[in-house]
């Protein structure tokens, strides 16, 4: 009995760390040029306390942690995700796939280049 206990929470914990650390298949990271801005909505998943500081006009901002709570303020159509962290993109992009959106690219903005670029498209 206490085998099956361990063998349970150690399948527990390698699905957390798989939901987590694992790439989302068939989602690639597009440059932030190629983002079709006209049938893509970009949904920005930054912290406010990052996305304030660089902004990136035309996109919703809602942060990962309230993403579950708030994907009703996104538009139906497909969504481009620009986060901070491969971490938050991978968990943003099976959030947002549960919820049925259809995710065409991320992008994730360790530099300030990329999202300056976005904004100015």
């Amino acid at each position: 009995m206490l085998l099956i206990l361990f063998f349970l929470l150690v399948l527990f914990i390698l699905w957390e760390l798989y939901k987590r650390y694992f790439p989302v298949v068939g989602i690639r990271c597009e440059d932030a040029l190629k983002v079709n801005l006209m049938d893509i909505e970009v949904i920005d998943v930054r912290d406010y306390n990052i996305s304030y500081k660089d902004v990136i006009e035309k996109s919703i901002n809602i942060p990962v942690a309230y993403l579950d709570r708030y994907c009703y303020e996104i538009p139906d159509k497909k969504v481009h995700i620009v986060a901070s962290s491969r971490l938050d993109k991978n968990v943003a992009i099976r959030i947002l796939r549960r919820k049925g959106f259809q995710v065409t690219g991320y992008t994730v903005s360790d530099s300030h280049k990329m999202t300056r670029k976005l904004a100015l498209k």
